[in-house]
């Protein structure tokens, strides 16, 4: 009779320890919804990058003078393609 008592205790610490390693994990993992969003709006705007679709991107085009050696200078347009929201600001350069 004392055997299985001290192993009805043992069962039940190990359920609980269980309970909150599983609870832990579980609300450590996943984060919050924003998060999620917006991780998720982070790997839609690197798609787009790869695949060259700037559909989502504002895009504004620069002039810029590059001086090599201090003697030749080199007329260079390039374009930047930003987008930006309340949590996130990306931009992109491309010639």
């Amino acid at each position: 009779m004392g055997k299985s008592s001290f192993t009805l205790l043992e069962t039940l610490i190990s359920i609980t320890f269980l309970i909150i390693v599983i609870g832990g994990f579980k609300f450590s993992t996943y984060g919050d919804e924003q998060e999620q969003k917006n991780f998720m709006l982070l790997n839609d705007l690197e798609n787009k990058f790869d695949t060259k679709n700037y559909s989502l991107f504002s895009k504004n085009t620069k002039n810029l003078k590059i001086i090599k050696n201090q003697t030749i200078v080199e007329n260079i347009v390039v374009s930047k393609y930003q987008f930006e929201n309340e949590q996130i600001k990306i931009f992109k350069y491309e010639k």
